[in-house]
């Protein structure tokens, strides 16, 4: 099946640097990363691959049957595609799937950006309902009516901190889309990783305390079954890769990371 792949190396390539995959959360695609991740892990050396999973942006396939297995399918496709094992870094719902692929493709490492947990979204959905019902209802216009439904403001409190401009999510929300009935049932419950006798590549885990999707408790829970090294952004949201004053922090973390494991 055809999947869109958007891709930016460096220059000059470094060989000792493996290729990183990017995988993209719920209601987006592939160009969540290009907007500053791609070019900025470029100029670091790094060469940057994004996929977009079935019925997502320019990708092939039916989104409505898709389910959290073809996810983990198109990113194990994609990644025995690129030269080198890749490290694979999952944003939200991409993270569930990166942590899937952790357990069943060798890769080189995981970084799991506000990550849904292994156990997911049930625990997350009540912690939104009390503090953040808005955003929840938003969330059902835009699963059920499409994002000129929803409210830009809505989205921006949803996702990025106060010193993105409203301007900037305007100009996204046109690229928003609909998110498979399927997955969106699966994150609720999904099945847990299956580790095999618990051997797992590094992995890093980041996310913010400021996520109204994500309780610190859910990255703590990530980063414990993949014996994983946790970094909590103190005053971070939940668009980690293109909030305006969190995306370079955020990238800078995990150049950080990579240096220190040696890639």
């Amino acid at each position: 099946m055809p999947l869109e792949v958007l891709s930016h190396g460096p220059s000059t390539p470094d060989p000792s640097h493996p290729p990183l995959l990017f995988v993209h959360g719920s209601y987006c695609a592939a160009w969540v990363w290009a907007e500053h991740f791609l070019p900025y892990f470029a100029r670091h050396g790094f060469a940057g691959h994004a996929v977009s999973l079935r019925g997502h942006g320019c990708s092939d396939g039916a989104l409505t049957l898709a389910s959290l297995d073809d996810y983990i399918e198109d990113v194990i496709a994609v990644a025995g595609e690129l030269p080198a094992p890749p490290v694979v870094v999952g944003h939200s719902m991409g993270g569930l799937v990166v942590q899937h692929v952790l357990a069943r493709h060798p890769v080189a490492a995981g970084i799991l950006l506000a990550s849904v947990p292994p156990s997911g979204l049930a625990a997350s959905a009540l912690h939104m309902a009390a503090f953040a019902p808005d955003v929840l209802f938003q969330l059902g216009l835009l699963q059920t009516m499409g994002p000129a439904a929803v409210s830009p403001e809505i989205v921006h409190h949803a996702f990025f901190s106060r010193l993105t401009p409203t301007e900037a999510v305007v100009h996204l929300m046109p690229r928003l889309q609909g998110e498979s009935q399927r997955v969106s049932a699966d994150l609720l419950c999904p099945p847990a990783p299956r580790l095999i006798d618990g051997q797992v590549p590094p992995v890093l885990v980041v996310g913010g305390d400021a996520d109204l999707f994500l309780p610190v408790s859910a990255l703590e829970e990530t980063a414990a079954l993949f014996k994983g090294e946790l970094r909590i952004l103190q005053g971070a949201p939940h668009g980690l890769m293109l909030d305006h004053a969190w995306w370079q922090p955020t990238a800078d973390e995990m150049i950080a990371w990579l240096t220190a494991q040696g890639f």
